[in-house]
């Protein structure tokens, strides 16, 4: 873990929506919202349309550093060796906008469109307060991490092949975790079992400061 708010570690277990009454955060799949043609990303290795994964508002629950949205894309082009799950590679891209736009325009042809979810939270959750409760009653720390394995926005993240916080390109330190993705509610094509991280640099300003990666399972 990495992130504190208030000294302790905030964050918003991510669900299905399953009522007109919660509050959306966001969405999983489908066509994008707000992204004309022209903005849709290539993969920076092989040219190719990526594909939509997210996309999330930001809000009480998601500090987007002046944005209003950011919509996470991933290449599928090639299998895997483009190599999507690096950050600085180009094969995945977060887009960020100021302005929050709903409507569906026209995009390229994608290799694969998962179906779209719809994205409410659970109340916030005190990870720091977690751990603690969890080792005092004799669990580990392993064990602790494991209850936190699961889709969230904001908190520390749970890594599966050792820790790999992107840092600033600025040399002032690390970025900053806004989501962690799994398989769990999507089968993302980031192989069974595996989790997504979306950073943003504190450091930076412009529509490029945030990046994403991911671990297999």
């Amino acid at each position: 873990m990495h992130e504190r708010e208030n000294n302790e570690w905030l964050s918003y277990r991510l669900r299905k929506s399953g009522s007109d009454a919660d509050v959306l955060v966001g969405a999983y799949g489908g066509h994008p919202r707000g992204i004309p043609s022209r903005l849709w990303p290539r993969c920076g290795v092989c040219g190719a349309a990526m594909c939509h994964m997210a996309q999330f508002d930001a809000g009480p629950l998601l500090n987007l550093q002046g944005f209003a949205r950011m919509t996470l894309f991933i290449c599928h082009a090639t299998g895997g060796r483009c190599e999507d799950w690096d950050p600085w590679k180009g094969a995945n891209r977060v887009v960020l906008q100021r302005t929050a736009d709903d409507n569906l325009y026209d995009g390229p042809p994608t290799v694969r469109v998962y179906r779209r979810v719809r994205l409410a939270t659970d109340p916030a959750l005190t990870e720091s307060q977690l751990v603690r409760s969890t080792l005092a009653k004799g669990g580990t720390m392993k064990q602790a991490m494991a209850s936190l394995r699961h889709d969230k926005l904001g908190g520390g993240p749970v890594w599966l092949h050792g820790e790999d916080v992107p840092q600033s390109p600025t040399g002032k330190g690390q970025m900053r975790l806004l989501a962690q993705l799994t398989t769990q509610i999507v089968t993302f094509d980031i192989t069974r079992g595996g989790m997504a991280y979306v950073y943003i640099d504190p450091h930076d300003e412009t529509d490029t400061a945030a990046r994403m990666l991911w671990q297999g399972g």
